[in-house]
């Protein structure tokens, strides 16, 4: 099984979840995410970004600092291409929905657990072109 801790305040990701294999560990704020994330080290994890709203990008930074080996996805109702991008130069590994997420839970978490990012071509695209610019 994979491990993943869930960063929610609701049940809304843990519920998406019940699909795949996984080893499920919630937090339900940004300081009890960071203490499981220092002690387990989980190969995947779920941010809902409501946790840290306009601090996502900033808090994905902390997470990765807390553990470099974990993949971090923000998932979210919907966000702009530019929050998406922002969360992505931060250091997170995927994006997806909350209304899509019980549909691609199982393949999200064994693509991350393999190292592959969880973006669509056209955030790909975006997000080499930002690479880019100077």
């Amino acid at each position: 099984m994979i491990d993943v801790l869930v960063i929610d305040k609701t049940d809304q990701i843990k519920l998406g979840l019940l699909k795949a294999q996984a080893k499920v560990q919630c937090a339900s704020d940004e300081v009890k995410a960071l203490n499981i994330l220092e002690q387990h080290s989980p190969a995947v994890v779920l941010l809902n970004i409501k946790v840290m709203q306009e601090q996502t990008a900033e808090y994905v930074e902390v997470l990765l600092k807390a553990s470099s080996n974990s993949s971090i996805v923000v998932i979210a109702d919907k966000l702009s291409d530019n929050e998406i991008l922002k969360c992505l130069l931060a250091g997170a590994k995927g994006y997806q929905q909350l209304d899509q997420l019980e549909k691609y839970s199982s393949r999200l978490v064994t693509a991350m657990n393999a190292g592959e990012a969880w973006i669509t071509r056209r955030m790909t695209a975006t997000l080499l072109d930002s690479l880019r610019k100077p």
